[in-house]
């Protein structure tokens, strides 16, 4: 009888100590000290009632028990062991089709690399679904970070806690840390799209506030405005919706910026994107431009064919020229447009970082290096081949971004019932230059004959002016945005301007909402079919099974 009790304490040790080790894992070592425990108290047993336990074990039954649970504990312990491997060595994978359980590679970098405590307080009222995927979405930050700690709040239970963090719109977050607090209320998360669905999306708005309360400076791109510019907050073919999101994915604050009414260009401007201006700019913009390019401000500018005179006047300053005209390439181009150039790797600069998907130009013109400029073909460690311009009265380099095919040109014809030729005495032979990086030396410069001009402008820590001219709007616009490398072509240019050297990503992570619309008839078969398809098919399966047996 003690010996029947000691076995029976040591496999309820041997029990609670498995299940210790799944629900707590936080105690491990106690739940191995119980196992161990309860292994003793089992082999004490064993030991001190021997006689009957192998006469029991001789017996026909014992073989058969024994055997059976043999298989089974051999079984069981191969479950075990696959699960303790596949906890320690796993991979999610994330198949919906919204990928709402997917962050981007961003936000993972910064919740791996995050050693500031942040708390995150979500005011939620159940049974809400923007505050269950708002949930959801937290649950996901706390996987990749141990410095995030989460907590749920009803606001209707809590009213007093709502008012401490200024929330009165439901559901909203707030996150907390050494620098303070930031709030995220409801339409930072939930828009309304111009096709009327509603789309959430708050993984910006949260990493960003991380970012913010933590101390960690983001670096902000502001979108000149009111001069007929793709529209940053458009989803149309020809709007910016789709650039504003690659950059607030890859962490940048995004604004648009109407110099006229802001007075002049903001300090926090990290870099200036003047996205194909169609009408002129004011005389006083101009200036402000200017100097805010001469001080050392980064900017990108994209030129379309026929730009207003003011965006002539500036690029015209740093060493390029833009005239009238559409490029033509025979050579390479997106059929059956001719006036869409196509820009394989090979002739374009960030091939070197990594983007090795052809770029394409819709209605795109030249922009040309004024006189005096030489080019200067140079090979990178790459092996790909770079031409910097320069010239030995300006201390401008130009370094060729996007080059077209030998068999362009600038068609500066431009009727459209009349096929393009190549014309001798008014158009310009290619190959064309659709962009250039303009870089400003230091007063010393470098010597424009010397063999490593690349690998010098490359390695030159100059602090100054970083300038890009792209002779195409469209090709970042949402109908394009895309297709090819050109999401990723102006992502990378707007990142090397702010002085990175690496190809960013173009990750796009949002849950939309989406509606299933169906007839009546169809809506009753599926609430009849869920209830009773089921039992249907197990009632047949039966009475098939019956009817060959009886």
């Amino acid at each position: 009888m003690q010996t029947g009790v000691i076995a029976i304490l040591g496999l309820a040790s041997l029990f609670i100590g498995w299940v210790l080790t799944i629900v707590l894992p936080g105690i491990r070592y106690i739940s191995w000290g119980i196992l161990a425990l309860g292994a003793v108290l089992v082999l004490v047993a064993f030991v001190v009632d021997y006689r009957r336990v192998g006469g029991a074990l001789a017996s026909r039954r014992g073989r058969f028990s024994a055997g059976t649970t043999l298989m089974a504990a051999i079984f069981i312990g191969i479950i075990l062991l696959a699960n303790a491997i596949s906890d320690a060595n796993y991979k999610r994978i994330d198949v919906t089709g919204l990928s709402q359980y997917t962050l981007t590679s961003q936000t993972k970098e910064v919740l791996t690399n995050l050693d500031t405590p942040v708390t995150a307080l979500g005011f939620f009222v159940p049974g809400d679904l923007v505050a269950d995927f708002l949930d959801d979405l937290l649950d996901e930050y706390s996987n990749f970070t141990d410095q995030l700690t989460i907590k749920i709040v009803d606001p209707e239970q809590r009213p007093d806690l709502a008012r401490e963090y200024g929330v009165g719109q439901y559901p909203a977050v707030v996150f907390e840390a050494k620098h303070g607090y930031r709030r995220i209320p409801p339409s930072r998360v939930v828009t309304q799209l111009e096709t009327g669905e509603i789309s959430i999306e708050a993984e910006h708005a949260f990493t960003s506030a991380i970012l913010e309360v933590t101390g960690t400076k983001q670096r902000k791109v502001y979108f000149l405005s009111g001069h007929g510019e793709n529209n940053l907050f458009s989803t149309a073919t020809d709007g910016y919706s789709t650039v504003r999101e690659g950059l607030m994915d890859n962490l940048y604050q995004v604004e648009a910026l109407d110099i006229r009414i802001a007075g002049d260009i903001p300090e926090d401007c990290t870099v200036l994107v003047i996205a194909g201006s169609k009408g002129p700019l004011t005389e006083r913009e101009v200036k402000l431009i200017g100097e805010y390019l001469e001080s050392g401000g980064w900017a990108l500018i994209l030129l379309n064919p026929d730009p207003p005179e003011g965006l002539r006047e500036i690029v015209s300053r740093w060493g390029t020229d833009v005239r009238d005209g559409v490029i033509i390439d025979e050579g390479s181009y997106t059929a059956p447009n001719k006036d869409s150039p196509v820009v394989p790797p090979i002739r374009n600069f960030f091939a070197q970082y990594g983007l090795y998907e052809d770029t394409y130009f819709p209605g795109a013109t030249a922009v040309l290096p004024q006189e005096g400029f030489e080019p200067n073909p140079l090979m990178t460690q790459t092996g790909l081949l770079q031409i910097v311009w320069s010239s030995e009265d300006s201390r401008l380099l130009l370094q060729s971004l996007l080059r077209t095919s030998s068999e362009s040109w600038l068609e500066t014809d431009l009727r459209v019932d009349i096929e393009p030729q190549f014309n001798e005495k008014e158009d310009i032979q290619g190959p064309l230059n659709i962009g250039f990086f303009i870089l400003r030396l230091p007063e010393a410069g470098i010597d424009p004959e010397d063999e490593e001009l690349a690998e010098q402008a490359a390695a030159l820590a100059w602090e100054g002016t970083r300038l890009a001219v792209i002779g195409d709007s469209d090709f970042a616009s949402n109908g394009h945005f895309r297709n090819g490398g050109n999401g990723s072509l102006f992502l990378t240019c707007i990142h090397y301007l702010a002085q990175g050297e690496e190809l960013i990503t173009m990750d796009r992570k949002f849950l939309q909402t989406r509606r299933l619309i169906v007839s009546p008839e169809a809506a009753a078969f599926i609430n009849i079919s869920s209830i009773g398809l089921l039992p249907l098919v197990v009632l047949g399966v039966g009475v098939y099974v019956w009817w060959r047996r009886r």
